[in-house]
């Protein structure tokens, strides 16, 4: 096994293994979620949030560079040629805005986001939720779209490390049902092909996070018993 193999395989280990780690973490904190405190939902979130960016993006990361020298421009992180892109970004951003503006009318969805079951929102809350999101995507795309798909690309081609990537995104989105599960492959596929065409997981975690955010917040507005007080209490 040469060393880019070898660094695929590693690539697609660290995936399954952090990310069943990362469950791990997540029933950990959803087991003590008994007090429904407002200041307890709140540092619960911070933490889910915070746990993922750490295991997903610092721990690769360190791993990445320790055991495999790698150069992380060369695993998207670098703006690349995003840039060259920007009608995509956009189109693909308005999209999903408007999706999940139509979604949101589901209350299967509303039951799942926003993550934070406060009932009372306010801006600070909503620019924690949108930062938490943004954090977090932020260390899942550089495992992801980073460090697994560019690592399968280099030493398997582009369509199977885009068969891989998929493969893993969607079956690790089952435990939030079949129907999340079947939506990632779209969006996967979109995310994978921007990433490798700009050469930059920037793309990927842009629309990533437009995605989330705009779930949260229009999941939030549609929901009866959430409201919206412009004071910080």
């Amino acid at each position: 096994m040469n060393s880019l193999e070898s660094t695929a395989v590693f690539a697609i280990t660290s995936t399954v293994i952090f990310s069943f780690v990362y469950f791990f973490i997540l029933d950990k904190l959803e087991s003590n979620d008994g007090n429904k405190v407002r200041s307890r939902i709140i540092s619960i979130y911070i933490w889910r949030k915070l746990s993922g960016f750490i295991l997903f993006g610092v721990v690769t990361a360190i791993l990445a560079l320790a055991f495999f020298k790698v150069r992380l421009p060369e695993y998207g992180l670098t703006i690349g040629s995003s840039l060259e892109f920007w009608p995509w970004l956009i189109l693909a951003s308005a999209f999903f805005i408007l999706l999940n503006l139509f979604n949101s009318r589901n209350p299967e969805i509303r039951e799942k986001y926003p993550e934070m079951r406060l009932q009372t929102w306010n801006y600070p809350m909503i620019f924690l939720a949108a930062a938490g999101w943004v954090i977090y995507l932020a260390g899942y795309e550089f495992l992801f779209r980073g460090f697994l798909l560019f690592g399968c690309y280099n030493a398997f081609g582009y369509w199977p490390a885009i068969v891989i990537n998929l493969a893993l995104y969607a079956a690790l989105h089952l435990p939030k049902g079949l129907k999340e599960a079947t939506a990632t492959i779209p969006f996967g596929i979109l995310i994978c092909y921007l990433t490798l065409e700009t050469h930059s997981i920037f793309p990927a975690i842009l629309i990533h996070s437009l995605q989330a955010v705009s779930c949260e917040i229009s999941c939030l507005w549609r929901n009866p018993d959430m409201k919206f007080n412009i004071s910080k209490n």
